[in-house]
């Protein structure tokens, strides 16, 4: 019967069924992860809880642990979104730059972390890449469905021997030298000549045949493995067959696999193979025995893959059932599935295994390369209660045992789990340590405990018992513990420090007059001389001598914050975790490391070769490395690469073995176990670029800059397995020829610019940290900047060009001089101007003076003599009543007029001078002045002068004259306005032939370039007549009080010819 649909209902229908099938995957997809704990607790009891991102908290309080989250942060993937050229992956390898070369079935791929890059390689003569093999040259030998091909240095050299034969397999026992072994029964022994040609064996001569009835054909040869020069090799139909000496030989052993996958020899060297198998059966075998190999585990199926391990064990890739990890025992270690990684192995069809020189797995599936970290963070509940598992303190005892006091109690981590202690179930605990005897202490918050047996004797549980506290009407919290000088001293907050011995407990520190925040202890630490270091919550740090304690200066920073580890590295290096950061104080200074976070403990790392500490912080674990050239490096280890919360409180270092350490790390939400890597990472140059891109040989026989180039860029690149490349720290230094550093750069960048440099020879060196500040090995290379040449046409356009400067700026210059002796000539002008506008004033001011003394006083005096005259008899006769004058009263009169009349002529021009010469007319204007003072006016006066001062001086008549105007002037407004009782006239000439004259008063102190006083007409005329005469006036305060006049003349002293001979 035939159906008739129509295109509408066709595709109502069709839209019906995809709609029913989406609801169905809804369905499955939750039932999947409904079912998803039960099968992850299933499959991974024998594995640690794994940690959940969380957000940074910066309260200590404690928050609820959830159910263990997967360890997705182990977990990383390259596939066809990365760049991949196929999701089928049929092997992995690592080359010496660390970069990983993935063989696909579309390609060779090469990822240096960063990218990933499909390499179209000429000599490869299959694009399906079957095998990969690094040797210990650094050559590649690459197995392809039609050939193999072996890369040298980027070159790549198809072995024609091959051509035609899909290489399954390749092995590498020693130096040049490669086994290969192909699907049609014949393997490849290859040998590397001097010249780096191949020398080219086939084993055996005619290949192999199957024996399988139904496919005869050639034997399909699928793995390799050699040992005492005995070649194993696994095969389909015959099993593991034996090479020696180029003879074959069947191993029958019972029981016999005939299919075998793979073959692989571990540290011990027993021979691993797989084989196929049911799903419900294991393809997996272990031959102690050759002849009586074992089965190991249970329900493998077929077994693909087996690869060897760094720390005696075997890892085994299955096709279907995921990976197992098997030691050398063949006791199983974890199993890795797609669902119980959720998704971080990508597929249970794994072809290829590889463990790095870092220890990280790489797993080749049908869906791309998965990698897996197995030192990553893993995340141990210590308890299901929040508050138990809120870890403040970690702590392992001389017999190996781990203790952790928590926010509840106690617990002992033994038998893979962590067991409380009943005595200090509900308390919190912040303090362990390990007296002498081998007892442990524990400092909780209700008090002081001591387990009753040393840790090496309890062969099971600890017991604890209390030690009473001797104040009892006080709290007994002990915030902390330490061992100094076989004693044991404890920090109760709100009492101090106490010291614990067998007689009891006993207050130390401080005393009953200290401050009560001195107290507040909440940490100890035993430095290295012996003395005791303490931390309170807010007082800041103490040193304790056993007797007092004391201070430093710069420590008083700390003050205001609680101080809560402290540790002494030595070599002058103490290091302080607060709640305001980290800090370290070195040569008597308090360094700042890491700031805006609450540092809570400190621990030296277990690694001598570098300096380098622990911190738990409220952002992560903090791991700090000082660099003699760059200071303090900090790497951060957080949430977001695997701890359960940013909290952390405590950190442990635990040593595996000399090379292997684990920090067990204490948090809000449980205990954390991490191991640091330490392999360096490999640090290759990228780019060199000035004013063009250098070639990367150019390393090693050095760069040459020409001139004008002075810049150069370097770009650097950094690859690790364990190591995100934005997690990278790049260190780069420049150095001069003088070998003194010219700039350094730290810092995630890793490009490195050199500008503006000088010429000369340059060092460059650089280097990369990994997360967990492992350097590499220093990338160090040499250039050169190249000096100007002398450039001779250059030079003597520029001797031109500086001839035309020079004339027209000596063009300019003679210009400006004339301008400012033009603008000096008219000042000068002007000054003389004014000078004689001065004068003309001067002259007529004296004119009015004469005038009035004539009219107010030698007038008057005349008037009073005419008077007297008319009193006379008028013929002589005295017989008149009234009394005539007497001549001794006109000859008064006349006498006063002449005086007068003398007065005024000394005013016009001073007879002084030409009487008794120019010093004592100075010294007599000082005296005469004193004389016609009032009695309040007077002063004590003191006269100076060289000897022989007048006969030196080359004075004319005329200069002469001003300079004594300029004197009287001087001592008049000293008179009038100085009030002062002792004026000094001092005069003397300069050893440059200048004249000196100095008047000094003690009297007001006086400012003629005040502008709020009010300039009068005597200071105008001294500047004038100095002006006259060339001389130069000056006023200033003496620092006794009053006033120095200084009048300075130049080429006042004579000059002398000396006499010659005749």
């Amino acid at each position: 019967m035939t159906r008739h649909v129509s295109r509408k209902g066709a595709k109502m229908q069709r839209r019906r069924s995809s709609k029913s099938f989406a609801f169905a995957f809804l369905c499955l997809l939750l039932s999947a992860f409904c079912l998803l704990p039960s099968i992850l607790s299933a499959q991974n009891a024998n594995q640690s809880p794994s940690p959940q991102t969380a957000q940074v908290q910066t309260s200590p309080s404690p928050s609820p642990t959830p159910t263990p989250p997967l360890t997705l942060h182990q977990w990383g993937a390259v596939t066809l979104f990365h760049g991949l050229p196929s999701d089928r992956v049929r092997a992995v390898a690592q080359s010496e730059d660390g970069a990983m070369w993935f063989g696909t079935d579309s390609g060779l791929a090469k990822y240096d972390g960063r990218r990933t890059q499909t390499l179209a390689v000429e000599g490869l003569m299959s694009k399906r890449v079957l095998a990969l093999k690094l040797d210990a040259d650094g050559s590649l030998w690459v197995g392809a469905e039609t050939g193999a091909t072996r890369i040298v240095n980027n070159d790549a050299r198809a072995i024609p021997e091959t051509a035609g034969r899909s290489i399954k397999s390749i092995i590498t026992p020693e130096r040049e030298r490669a086994i290969l072994a192909s699907e049609d029964g014949t393997i490849f022994d290859c040998r590397v000549n001097a010249d780096g040609s191949l020398t080219v064996k086939t084993i055996p001569e005619k290949p192999l045949k199957s024996e399988d009835f139904e496919r005869p054909g050639p034997l399909n040869l699928t793995s390799l493995a050699l040992k005492d020069n005995v070649l194993y090799v696994g095969t389909l139909t015959r099993g593991v067959i034996a090479i020696e000496d180029d003879k074959v030989s069947e191993i029958k052993s019972t029981p016999r696999p005939f299919f075998v996958n793979t073959v692989a020899l571990d540290s011990q060297g027993h021979l691993w193979y797989g084989a196929k198998a049911k799903k419900e059966e294991s393809g997996l075998y272990k031959a102690n025995d050759l002849m009586r190999p074992a089965k190991a585990g249970a329900s493998l199926g077929a077994v693909a893959v087996i690869t060897e391990g760094l720390h005696d064990d075997m890892w085994v890739g299955t096709d279907g059932r995921g990976v197992f990890h098997y030691d050398n025992a063949a006791h199983l270690i974890e199993q890795f599935t797609f669902v119980g990684t959720a998704g971080g192995l990508r597929s249970d069809h794994v072809y290829s295994i590889f463990v790095d020189r870092e220890e990280v797995v790489w797993f080749g599936t049908d869906r791309g390369v998965c990698r897996y970290d197995p030192h990553a963070p893993r995340v141990e509940n210590v308890s299901a209660q929040p508050e138990s598992n809120f870890v403040r303190t970690l702590f392992q005892t001389s017999n190996g045992k781990l203790l952790a006091g928590t926010n509840r109690g106690l617990f002992v981590y033994e038998k893979n789990a962590w067991t409380p202690f009943q005595e200090l179930s509900q308390s919190p605990i912040f303090a362990i340590t390990e007296e002498r005897s081998g007892r442990v202490l524990v400092g909780a918050a209700i008090g002081l405990y001591r387990s009753e047996k040393p840790s090496r004797e309890s062969a099971g549980d600890l017991h604890f018992k209390q030690i009473e506290s001797p104040d009892q009407s006080a709290g007994d919290q002990i915030r902390a513990t330490t061992q100094l000088q076989s004693k044991t001293y404890i920090a109760v907050l709100g009492r101090g420090v106490e010291r614990v011995d067998e007689a009891g407990r006993t207050l130390v520190w401080p005393n009953t007059q200290m401050d009560a925040q001195a107290r507040e202890v909440i940490s100890l630490h035993a430095d290295k001389s012996g003395k005791l270091l303490i931390g309170t919550s807010s007082a800041g740090l103490f040193i304790f001598d056993g007797k007092s304690t004391t201070t430093l200066p710069a420590l008083e920073r700390l003050k205001g914050a609680a101080v809560r580890a402290i540790f002494d590295e030595g070599n002058d290096r103490l290091w302080i975790a607060s709640a305001r950061g980290v800090y370290l104080y070195h040569a008597g200074e308090l360094k700042e490391i890491a700031t805006g976070l609450d540092a809570r403990e400190l621990a030296p790392t277990t690694n001598q070769s570098n300096t380098s500490v622990l911190c738990a912080t409220s952002a992560g674990i903090l791991k700090i490395l000082l660099d003699d050239q760059l200071g303090a490096i900090i790497s951060r280890l957080d949430a977001e690469q695997g701890l359960p919360s940013q909290n952390t409180f405590a950190v442990l270092p635990l040593r595996a073995s000399e090379t292997d350490e684990t920090l067990l790390i204490g948090t809000n939400r449980g205990v954390a176990r991490y191991t640091p890597g330490r392999v360096a990472p490999v640090l290759t140059p990228v780019r060199i670029i000035g004013q063009r891109i250098h070639q990367l040989d150019e390393l090693r026989t050095g760069v040459n800059l020409d001139y004008p180039q002075n810049s150069l860029v370097l770009d650097v690149s950094a690859t690790s397995s364990r190591t995100f490349p934005e997690q990278f720290q790049y260190a780069f230094l420049l150095y001069d020829s003088a070998g003194r550093i010219i700039k350094q750069k730290l810092s995630h960048d890793a490009q490195f610019t050199m500008e503006s440099l000088k010429a000369g020879r340059y060092k460059v060196v650089a280097r990369a940290f990994s997360k967990d500040l492992i350097p590499s090995e220093p990338l160090t290379f040499e250039f050169s900047v190249a000096a100007a040449p002398f450039p001779r046409t250059t030079v003597a356009l520029s001797v031109l060009l500086a001839l035309a400067l020079i004339a027209l700026w000596w063009g300019y210059h003679q210009n400006q001089r004339l301008a400012r002796t033009g603008a000096t000539l008219k000042e000068t002008n002007q000054q003389l101007a004014d000078a004689r506008m001065q004068l003309a004033n001067e002259t007529e001011a004296e004119r009015r003076r004469i005038a009035r003394d004539l009219h107010d006083q030698t007038l008057a005096d005349l008037r009073h003599l005419l008077m007297l005259t008319d009193q006379l008899p008028a013929n002589g006769n005295d017989s008149s009543h009234e009394k005539a004058p007497a001549p001794a009263i006109f000859r008064s009169e006349i006498e006063s007029i002449s005086n007068e009349i003398r007065r005024i002529c000394e005013d016009l021009s001073p007879s002084v001078l030409e009487n008794v010469g120019f010093l004592a007319a100075l010294e007599w204007a000082l005296s005469n002045t004193v004389t016609h003072s009032p009695s309040a006016r007077k002063f004590e006066y003191e006269f100076v002068a060289d000897d022989n001062l007048e006969e030196r001086l080359n004075f004319s008549r005329a200069t002469q004259m001003q300079i004594y105007r300029i004197v009287q002037e001087v001592v008049s407004n000293i008179s009038r306005h100085a009030s002062a009782t002792l004026v000094r006239l001092s005069a003397t000439t300069s050893d440059d032939g200048a004249f000196l004259l100095m008047i000094e008063d003690n009297g007001r102190d006086f400012e003629p370039h005040d502008g709020k006083r009010k300039q009068g007409r005597g200071l105008a005329n001294i500047r004038a007549r100095a002006s006259l005469i060339e001389a130069e006036v000056n006023w200033k305060k003496r620092s006794g009080g009053g006033t120095e006049f200084t009048l300075r003349k130049e080429s006042a002293v004579k000059t002398y010819n000396a006499p010659t001979e005749g």
